[in-house]
């Protein structure tokens, strides 16, 4: 599978497993011409953006974060919602949701990478 094909199922999977904690989910699909986010869920009244990444190795490069995601997820912070996300999917079948300003801080840092360790350190484990 390749990795556009991989990253597509992991977000379709990613989607459904917030829907079955009882979020309203919508996975964008025009991501060619620039969709900043993979997938918006909402429940209780707050909505939570992601990008689901997929690791292929141990690693998790912070380089992956494109410019139009950063700044989507900045101006969407500036409008008032709360923070948007990196869901992080590790070649273990683990996945991390990191929180975006953690991860400009370790890149401000110079800090290029984070491994399955660091990623729980840096966000939490999905269930």
């Amino acid at each position: 599978m390749n990795n556009k094909a991989c990253g597509s199922r992991f977000e379709r999977i990613f989607a459904r497993m917030l829907a079955m904690e009882g979020f309203w989910v919508h996975v964008f699909q025009d991501n060619r011409n620039g969709q900043p986010f993979d997938v918006i869920a909402v429940k209780n009244g707050k909505a939570f953006v992601f990008d689901c990444k997929v690791c292929t190795g141990n690693t998790f490069r912070l380089s992956r974060m494109e410019p139009n995601q950063i700044s989507a997820m900045k101006r969407w912070e500036e409008c008032g919602n709360l923070e948007g996300a990196f869901a992080v999917k590790y070649a273990t079948g683990n996945i991390y949701i990191l929180p975006f300003q953690e991860l400009m801080s370790l890149r401000s840092r110079k800090i290029k990478s984070l491994d399955e360790q660091q990623a729980g350190e840096v966000g939490r484990k999905w269930n």
